[in-house]
């Protein structure tokens, strides 16, 4: 259905193609357009969503770092927006994780830390968001009837405690790691998926980066954690505290518990069970 709605929008601009969905680091509703020249991506959303504004104005603010894909247009009828980007080379860096040696994987995260700091936290906020979201940590709600109410005590405590200035904010990716990139052979580094930007303190990303690694790769957390924050610090020296980080990224999770609000049970569970173990974990006893 979705592939003879990409045929029927786009054929008459872009000739004869064949939609291809692409997985591996992109959404389950993005496509390969086979056939068109130079390739093209796009990706489909079935619903209207202001997500979809959030990501092209970060394209566009980006687009001259080469860090990711170029926005070429947006197609929208009543039921559904079609955004149409440059296709990218490169591996899903987490299947480079699951596929290669310590090495290698340590190179992607020298990436990371690099690529975040130049490409990404380069961008400075000017107290104008240019259509892109403001973070609210202090405005947060924690008002969600399926969160315990322990759990809420402990992440107001836990936020009441950061200095959010608004002075210190950059433009931040919401969901940066290996999850989201493509990596080539020769280092190229391609950040997909930029819904959940804003406009942050820029340990939004410096943290979530180490939380996603210490939540789904425990043994190797520390050792490839350290090394993304020193190539990070390499070339943006800020100070890092692991209670500020922390703080950081309960912010993060009670912004996905907002988005979960409608989800199946298990997986509010789920994500229950996430901040209680970003509450209790010392996700960055690593640091000095």
């Amino acid at each position: 259905m979705t592939e003879q709605l990409i045929k029927r929008q786009l054929k008459n601009k872009y000739g004869n193609f064949s939609p291809t969905r692409l997985t591996g680091g992109y959404t389950n509703t993005t496509y390969l357009l086979d056939g068109t020249h130079p390739l093209l991506v796009v990706k489909v959303a079935n619903t209207f969503s202001q997500d979809i504004y959030n990501e092209i104005n970060c394209l566009k603010l980006i687009q001259e770092t080469g860090i990711a894909p170029k926005f070429y247009e947006l197609l929208e009828t009543n039921d559904n927006q079609i955004t149409v980007m440059e296709y990218r080379e490169g591996k899903n860096g987490q299947a480079i994780f699951d596929d290669n040696g310590v090495e290698k994987i340590k190179e992607l995260y020298k990436s990371l830390g690099k690529s975040l700091a130049k490409n990404i936290h380069s961008k400075k906020y000017n107290f104008s968001s240019n259509g892109i979201k403001e973070c609210d940590l202090h405005a947060i709600k924690m008002s969600l009837d399926f969160v315990p109410e322990e759990l809420k005590r402990k992440s107001k405590v836990i936020l009441q405690k950061i200095n959010d200035s608004k002075m210190d904010w950059v433009l931040t990716h919401g969901d940066y790691g290996m999850h989201n990139v493509l990596y080539t052979e020769d280092n190229v580094l391609t950040v997909l998926d930029w819904e959940w930007s804003e406009w942050a303190n820029p340990l939004n990303d410096v943290g979530w980066v180490c939380w996603f690694t210490k939540l789904h790769y425990p043994k190797q957390a520390d050792s490839l954690n350290s090394v993304f924050i020193e190539q990070y610090k390499t070339n943006n020296p800020i100070f890092l505290s692991s209670e500020t980080l922390k703080g950081y990224c309960v912010y993060k999770v009670w912004k996905i518990l907002h988005k979960i609000k409608n989800a199946p049970l298990e997986v509010q569970q789920e994500w229950i069970r996430r901040l209680e173990w970003t509450i209790e974990t010392d996700i960055f006893d690593f640091i000095n």
